[in-house]
């Protein structure tokens, strides 16, 4: 609603600014008139002996005629405003067409594994668009998953300087904002907790530096079966023999032009501050639009691989003793690590109000008269001397 009312409010502030302008200049003339009126010379007195001559009748100034080069600046904050505005409507309409003609290449598929496509208030409407440059969906009615929460992340095409900016970017870094699509499968929780991943090389770094549970929980190796673009991020090498079965590693050969990661985990993204339960368990899948749509088919491929793990994982994912150990040291270290930090914070926060009850009774004390002061000495004297003397009785 607040992008429908967007251009209305513009315009409404730009006819304002021009009101506002003419009016000032208006005003400014009508004073030029007064003060001309004002101080215009008054004919002079004669004497009655001479005839006077007749004088001009005087007439004011006209006002001064406005001229299109006055209005320079006006025209050109004009100018970009609308400039901005087109921009904006043609970017929006066609982000909108991006984000539609995905879903429809993807929507039989959905349908054929979901049995609700769209959102349950309103299921007639797969896409709900949630910005000029997002779009969120949602999938639900499948076994072995309680829903799937998808969002279409487009370029910002609505915005001129973004834009631009993005552009900019682009010649310099990998790191721009492309078309792309992330899926959010909540899993339900009938297999062994395991954090595993493929991730394409180049974004590797952005994905282990920006997400907990890669960073903390696995290690980065190559694999002979993954495509030469992909690195696998694992907790054991009895994980990623079981994971990449030659099914698994046909789907990534398909999906590999598109495909940035696909992540299976047990743990928040996001480093928490303190122990987790019941955190939810997770098959999250980054991947990317191509610029041609006709090329949409191609990225079937993806969503054919999020059908098949979420079968595969739950029926296949079983490991070694060895590896269920391991998993579970992994997650008490991590739990230890977790609350040792707020054992810190903890202490760190009692020092701290230790620190201000000393600084206000070292205020108070000052505001004291000197007997007072001495007395107050003497009292916290005896009571040090007390403790130590318990001290020594302890330790006798």
């Amino acid at each position: 609603m607040m992008t429908t009312r967007l251009p209305k409010i513009i315009f409404s502030l730009v006819a304002i600014l021009l009101l506002l302008q003419v009016i000032t200049r208006v005003v400014v003339a009508d004073e030029f008139d007064e003060e001309e009126l004002k101080f215009s010379p008054e004919p002079e007195k004669e004497s009655y002996q001479e005839v006077p001559e007749p004088k001009p009748l005087y007439v004011p100034p006209s006002r001064p005629k406005f001229e299109l080069s006055e209005f320079r600046r006006e025209i050109f904050m004009i100018c970009c405003i609308v400039a901005y505005l087109i921009n904006y409507l043609i970017g929006r309409e066609k982000n909108e067409k991006v984000a539609k003609k995905w879903m429809e290449t993807h929507i039989s598929l959905f349908k054929d594994n979901f049995a609700l496509v769209g959102f349950a208030n309103d299921n007639s409407k797969p896409l709900i668009r949630d910005g000029p440059a997002d779009y969120v969906f949602y999938l639900s009615g499948r076994r072995n998953c309680q829903f799937v929460h998808g969002r279409i992340t487009l370029k910002p095409r609505h915005n001129l300087i973004q834009t631009i900016t993005n552009i900019i970017i682009s010649q310099f870094s990998s790191k721009v904002i492309e078309d792309s699509v992330s899926f959010h499968v909540y899993m339900n929780g009938d297999y062994e907790d395991f954090v595993f991943g493929v991730t394409k090389k180049d974004r590797s770094r952005e994905f282990r530096t920006s997400r907990y549970d890669l960073s903390d929980f696995t290690k980065q190796v190559n694999n002979n079966h993954l495509p030469g673009s992909l690195y696998a991020q694992t907790e054991s090498s009895d994980i990623t023999d079981t994971f990449l079965t030659r099914q698994v590693v046909d789907l990534l050969q398909k999906s590999e032009p598109y495909l940035n990661a696909f992540i299976v985990t047990d743990q928040p993204r996001v480093r928490p501050e303190k122990v987790v339960e019941n955190q939810p368990k997770l098959l999250t899948v980054y991947c990317s639009i191509p610029e041609d749509l006709s090329k949409l088919d191609d990225t079937l491929s993806v969503s054919e691989l999020i059908m098949y793990l979420i079968d595969f994982i739950p029926e296949r994912c079983s490991f070694k003793i060895e590896t269920k150990n391991k998993l579970k040291k992994n997650r008490e270290e991590a739990d230890k690590i977790i609350n040792k930090a707020l054992e810190a914070e903890r202490q760190e926060a009692i020092q701290q109000k230790k620190v201000e009850k000393k600084r206000a009774e070292a205020e108070r004390v000052a505001k004291l008269s000197p007997e007072e002061q001495r007395k107050y000495e003497e009292r916290e004297r005896k009571r040090e001397l007390k403790k130590k003397q318990k001290k020594l009785i302890k330790k006798a």
